[in-house]
């Protein structure tokens, strides 16, 4: 009985220590840290320059300079600041950086990193190990390139959002270029293609009369990388086709002519679906990329008239020759020039012919440019708009 009652009370002050234990002894008050919405990584006379840009929440909820301000003013945007700091790697400018800032920084809500195309030359590898190794960031954080520095790019106060990394997580969201997380960028840098593609983004010119910074970071191009380090930047057209065989091409309106008729359609796709198929037949290996689309006509400055059968099926041919135009030359940029697996057709063999890539693999840089691949496309003009018939002309015209 003595030893029960013993065995109580040890029970009774251990459960006792393990309440006491378990407190928030080591919890930070968020009045105590400094919120990281962005990262931006630029690369500058052999150093790693690391910028940060950092919430401040008074402007945020009304208080003293948050107010929606006049006319050149930094307006709603304001509710950021911007810090950077240096170092011969990006751990050491990190640390730098934080006696910049009288918060402990905090980066779990960092949705947005850019690494300018400066900093992409010397290699992805110390960067994308840094972000994924250094527990508070976000590996599903959306990664840019940038063409500038992108100290200035973060230090922008966009008219329209609270902030630049607003914007950016924005039009990642609506698909305007590539949608690249941390976390795929170092799958596609260290898988079997080793290479990626990142949307480029630049600094829009401010409206006449705004500080320079009161403007917007905007998409134009695409920034490519083979075995982890820039290369070359795709413009259009090339860029589209280079979105459309990586499964990635929204948001866009696209000319149309045809043969015969003077002015052009203007077609919206809606639907856009890019499938990948690898065939292995013994020593040849090809490649079958199938595209199907939808989309609808937005603008008819031509004479045509799409109630007519045989005009629709001139356009949709003609928009399905389009596509695959704008598809072999963005074929021709990774097979031929950049010799780049940047479709990553390598993972489409080792997933359905796991075997035959176990043999092969390591000769994939020649078997990849000798490749032979076939485009098919079938696009299909689903919607005409409001109107059938060309607005604007006279029935003379259209005669």
């Amino acid at each position: 009985m003595k030893n029960n009652g013993r065995l109580k009370r040890y029970a009774i002050v251990l459960v006792g220590l393990g309440l006491l234990l378990a407190g928030c002894w080591d919890r930070k008050e968020i009045n105590d840290l400094a919120i990281v919405l962005a990262t931006g990584i630029d690369y500058e006379d052999g150093r790693v320059e690391l910028t940060a840009q950092i919430f401040i929440p008074r402007k945020a909820s009304g208080g003293a300079g948050g107010g929606t301000g006049g006319a050149g003013e930094s307006s709603p945007s304001g509710v950021t600041m911007v810090r950077t700091a240096e170092g011969s790697t990006i751990a050491e400018a990190l640390n730098r950086l934080q006696r910049k800032v009288p918060r402990n920084m905090f980066w779990g809500h960092c949705e947005v990193v850019v690494i300018s195309e400066e900093a992409g030359k010397q290699g992805l590898r110390e960067y994308i190990d840094f972000l994924l190794r250094y527990p508070q960031f976000r590996e599903h954080a959306y990664v840019f390139s940038s063409a500038e520095p992108t100290k200035e790019l973060l230090a922008l106060l966009d008219p329209l959002e609270r902030s630049s990394a607003e914007s950016l997580r924005e039009m990642a969201n609506m698909g305007l270029g590539t949608r690249v997380t941390v976390l795929d960028l170092a799958q596609s840098i260290e898988g079997p293609s080793r290479s990626a593609i990142l949307s480029r983004m630049l600094i829009l010119p401010p409206d006449p009369g705004q500080s320079k910074q009161t403007t917007t970071p905007y998409i134009k191009g695409l920034s490519i990388y083979k075995n982890g380090r820039y290369v070359r930047t795709a413009k259009e057209p090339l860029s589209i086709g280079m979105l459309l065989l990586s499964n990635e091409l929204n948001n866009i309106i696209m000319p149309v002519e045809l043969e015969r008729e003077k002015g052009a359609f203007s077609i919206r796709p809606f639907e856009m679906k890019t499938e990948l198929i690898p065939h292995v037949k013994g020593k040849d290996w090809s490649m079958e990329i199938k595209v199907q689309s939808k989309g609808e006509v937005v603008l008819n400055t031509t004479n045509a008239n799409l109630t007519d059968p045989s005009k629709m099926k001139e356009l949709e041919k003609a928009w399905s020759d389009r596509l695959k135009a704008l598809a072999e030359e963005a074929l021709e940029l990774a097979q031929h020039e950049l010799q780049a697996d940047l479709y990553k057709f390598s993972v489409e063999f080792r997933r359905h012919y796991p075997e035959q890539w176990k043999e092969r693999h390591r000769q994939w840089d020649a078997v990849f440019s000798n490749l032979d691949v076939k485009v098919d496309v079938r696009a299909r003009i689903a919607r005409t708009g409001k109107s059938t018939d060309p607005q604007g002309i006279t029935e003379q015209s259209a005669d």
